[in-house]
């Protein structure tokens, strides 16, 4: 997002400094699936019926979304499905990534994610991920441990109707960004293998990760928006999450 971003979905790997965004993937989400070019596949997903899996073009470029509820099913993003209602003016990336004013500097949006490892420094990115345990707080506890944002939390959340853990994330002050890996355009907070995506919070974003377990999984719902996003869209962004439903 900004000047140091290009759409979303453009992320880091090992040793490449590249551009980033709100929601940064690896090279991987931009990998075709073994189905149809994108080209060759609707612009748009139709709103679901109460028991039919919507899956989402992974197209690179934002994908308008008709205003509906939708079931999504499990993926290497979620261990389970999970149902979410979105209204107008929404489109997705990759298939995954939900967002709202795509690449303009009101981005906001979210995105279901398994995280099994943290970067050990945020700051320096890429050197050195450290694993965590496979408990709600383990990765709650690794998140307010993690050098480079400032993290504030755990609060107590619902989601998808499941008791959840929240923690927030911001830019900590006394951090140099231009001195970091990515040079100022953010912190990278984890890789995800199953996703081969990364996270990277922004200069001026403000994240919430929302941390669940689903039939002894952990589950992870990311939010992230920047400081120019107004009130309204912060209250549709909550709209959105609380329309959450996860399938067990």
């Amino acid at each position: 997002m900004g000047d140091p971003r290009t759409r979303s979905g453009w992320g880091t790997r090992p040793g490449v400094i590249v551009l980033v965004v709100l929601f940064a993937c690896a090279v991987g989400c931009g990998r075709a699936s073994s189905g149809p070019s994108d080209a060759s596949m609707p612009a748009t997903a139709t709103p679901t019926a109460s028991t039919t899996p919507t899956t989402f073009v992974r197209s690179a470029d934002p994908v308008p979304i008709e205003p509906g509820s939708y079931l999504i099913p499990r993926s290497e993003w979620s261990v389970a499905d999970f149902r979410v209602t979105f209204p107008k003016d929404w489109t997705v990336q990759w298939g995954h990534d939900f967002l709202k004013h795509s690449d303009a500097p009101d981005e906001l949006g979210f995105y279901a994610v398994v995280v099994d490892a943290i970067y050990t420094d945020a700051c320096k990115g890429g050197q050195k991920l450290t694993h965590v345990g496979p408990g709600v707080n383990d990765l709650a506890g690794a998140l307010l441990r993690q050098p480079g944002p400032t993290a504030r939390g755990p609060f107590d959340a619902m989601i998808g109707g499941y008791p959840a853990v929240r923690i927030d994330l911001t830019v900590s002050k006394n951090v140099d960004l231009e001195r970091c890996r990515l040079e100022g355009a953010g912190l990278q907070i984890w890789y995800s293998p199953p996703a081969d995506k990364y996270f990277v919070l922004l200069p001026d974003g403000v994240a919430s990760v929302y941390i669940v377990e689903v039939d002894g999984q952990r589950q992870v719902f990311l939010t992230q928006h920047r400081s120019p996003t107004s009130d309204a869209d912060l209250e549709e962004l909550q709209t959105v999450l609380d329309s959450i439903h996860i399938r067990p």
